[in-house]
C-alpha cells in the first residue's frame, strides 16, 4: 500500500510540474502592412516569449480572411493581388518565422479564396485551407482557444 501511495504522489507531482498550454485563435482580417507587422507578428512573438518564460507553451492559430489574403500568397505575380500589392520581405519572413519558430498554424478561409479566385498552389506551404473561416473559429473556440481579432 505504501508503494501505491508513493507512485501516486510522484505521478500527481509530475503532472503539476508540466507546462501549461495557453491557446489562442486569431481572426485576422486586416490588409494593412503595419497591422500585420505589429498587431500580428510582433504581438505573437511577444506572447510566445512571455508564456515560454512562464514555463508554458502558446498554441496559436491564425484564421486568415478579409483583406489579409495577399500576405499569404507566395507567388503574388500569379494571383489576383499582382496589381494590388507588392511582396514585403519583412512581413513574409516574419510570418514564416512565426510558423517555424513558434509553431503558429495558419488557416485560410476556403470560401474567401474561391470568391477571390486564389489558386491554392500560389500559397505559402505552411498555409492550410480546407474549411471556411466560421468553421475554423467555431471549432477552435469550442476546443478552448481564446479569441482575438487583428483587424
Amino acid at each position: 500500500m505504501q508503494m501505491f501511495k508513493t507512485v501516486f504522489l510522484v505521478l500527481v507531482m509530475g503532472l503539476s510540474l508540466q507546462a501549461a498550454e495557453k491557446k489562442v485563435v486569431i481572426n485576422l482580417t486586416s490588409g494593412d502592412a503595419h497591422v500585420i507587422s505589429s498587431g500580428l507578428i510582433d504581438s505573437l512573438q511577444s506572447m510566445s516569449e512571455y508564456y515560454h518564460k512562464q514555463g508554458d507553451t502558446l498554441l496559436a492559430v491564425v484564421v486568415i480572411s478579409g483583406e489579409a489574403y495577399g500576405y499569404f500568397i507566395e507567388d503574388i505575380g500569379h494571383s489576383p493581388y499582382k496589381d494590388k500589392m507588392k511582396y514585403d520581405k519583412k512581413i513574409a519572413s516574419g510570418l514564416e518565422a512565426l510558423h517555424d519558430r513558434y509553431k503558429v498554424v495558419f488557416k485560410m478561409c476556403q470560401a474567401g479564396m474561391k470568391k477571390r479566385k486564389i489558386d491554392p498552389k500560389t500559397l505559402y506551404g505552411y498555409v492550410e485551407h480546407d474549411r471556411n473561416k466560421n468553421i475554423y473559429l467555431i471549432d477552435y473556440q469550442n476546443d478552448g482557444y481564446a479569441y482575438l481579432e487583428v483587424r
